[in-house]
């Protein structure tokens, strides 16, 4: 199989987790795999590798969240007139939401959800009919076959192919070379602005054995010095987290090591001896998903947060010594101007060192979603357009606040969170301590710039 990430840069870059875990099922089934990132390749460079490692494969598969699909959609109708004989498989979260919309024009079939089995029974040269959680055209309709039940022995899945992305360019702050993890999969909250469609609401975790050793293999085939576990709730569960950081620290990797959770962990989650432990075992900096500043827009998202507790807990963190990213969202369905602002005079009231305000993005497969009347503009822009978390571009039209006022609003919030004498202050000694200026100085200093006078990173 010829694996494509298609095109989509942000202010930072990771390696394609979700296509790393299928290329290792394909090799267990002793299938060759390639892998072409189109992100570190210019427009002729790209086709002339897809030109050459084609030939090899008769089955390309294509990645996409609804950042991708634009490049997606552009590569695959590409792909379709000059290689008509070769199969195209879609998975991600957009094919698994938006199937209907791909085939069969621009995919032969579509995994839905998880795709480790799906892809173990392609390797072994299944066809679509006979693999759960596919949807494929066949006899002049799509079909869609009942999906398979999610994987709960996660320790089954062998490590990602990290071989395939072993020149390791991916831009991000941090020490390098750093690689991307998860450890868990499956979330019980029931947030309307988050999709359950890949991973569903069972909480499913990997061995503390099995992640450590992942952890061991990295640094010693890779020199990995930086771990970024991207788990939806890493800290939901204080005992297993202790039990991770037990065998961190039993087998001496936090001298080697540094961790990083840039996903969201909940704010009502706190547990003394976890975030010690987590401290002790090399964890620095962590992302803290508050969303809101205005209780009434939190409880409508279903986040079950009660926002009285988010400055005790993130004075907490922040006394443990962690780096503090805030996450917020701006331009819900259901916010006012006045809402909107009391996140603003929120997020700048809270303890933390880096502050995110993104633009709203309705996702298909999401209660938001169907919640917005322009869903024939949004499945246009995302098919045609680059779309940017960071950006402060319009994604539908909010009933209450134009898109360039909340563009207006969103720079304020910037302002407000970064242009304090003593934040700016505690950004720099904790960076000094945890070796920061060093590694990641320069992305701080220019997407402060950007985000202060531009509203989005650059």
């Amino acid at each position: 199989m010829l694996l494509i990430v298609p095109r989509f840069r942000l202010w930072l870059s990771f390696p394609p987790l979700g296509a790393l875990y299928v290329a290792s099922q394909f090799r267990r089934r002793g299938r060759t795999v390639s892998l072409i990132d189109a992100n570190f390749l210019s427009e002729t460079e790209f086709w002339k590798r897809v030109d050459n490692e084609i030939e090899a494969h008769d089955t390309v598969g294509i990645t996409a969240n609804i950042s991708h699909a634009s490049s997606a959609i552009e590569i695959a109708s590409q792909i379709r007139k000059k290689y008509p004989d070769r199969r195209i498989i879609w998975g991600g979260p957009y094919p698994s939401a938006e199937y209907s919309r791909l085939v069969p024009d621009v995919a032969d079939a579509v995994v839905i959800g998880e795709g480790e089995k799906q892809a173990s029974l392609l390797a072994e040269g299944r066809k679509f009919s006979d693999v759960p959680g596919m949807a494929y055209f066949d006899d002049g309709k799509i079909k869609v076959n009942e999906r398979a039940n999610f994987i709960q022995n996660l320790d089954e899945i062998p490590f990602p192919a990290w071989d395939l992305v072993k020149e390791n360019r991916y831009d991000f702050p941090g020490r390098k070379p750093a690689f991307s993890m998860l450890t868990q999969r499956g979330c019980p909250f029931k947030c309307i602005n988050c999709s359950t469609f890949m991973h569903g609401n069972m909480f499913r975790s990997r061995s503390p054995d099995n992640i450590v050793e992942e952890m061991e293999f990295l640094i010693k085939d890779y020199r990995c010095r930086e771990i970024h576990i991207w788990d939806d709730n890493f800290t939901l569960q204080p005992e297993r987290v202790k039990k991770i950081c037990e065998s961190i620290l039993k087998r001496g990797l936090e001298k080697k090591l540094r961790f990083v959770l840039p996903n969201g962990i909940r704010a009502d989650i706190y547990d003394d001896e976890m975030f010690t432990m987590m401290r002790k075992a090399g964890f620095y900096l962590m992302a803290v998903a508050v969303e809101s500043g205005d209780q009434k827009v939190v409880d409508k998202l279903g986040k079950g947060l009660d926002l009285g507790k988010v400055p005790e807990f993130l004075r907490k963190l922040d006394e443990k010594g962690f780096r503090i990213a805030l996450f917020f969202m701006m331009g819900l369905p259901f916010e006012s101007r006045d809402s909107i602002m009391k996140t603003v005079n929120f997020a700048s009231s809270l303890p933390g060192h880096h502050s995110h305000f993104f633009m709203v993005t309705p996702m298909p497969g999401t209660k938001l979603y169907e919640m917005v009347a322009e869903k024939r503009n949004l499945e246009m822009k995302y098919e045609n357009e680059t779309i940017n978390y960071e950006d402060g571009s319009d994604r539908f039209s909010s009933p209450d606040v134009p898109a360039d006022e909340l563009n207006r609003i969103r720079r304020l919030a910037y302002r407000r969170f970064y242009l304090n004498p003593k934040r700016l202050w505690d950004i720099f000694r904790t960076m000094l301590r945890d070796g920061g200026l060093f590694y990641d100085f320069h992305f701080l200093v220019k997407n402060i710039f950007n985000m202060v006078c531009r509203g989005h990173r650059s």
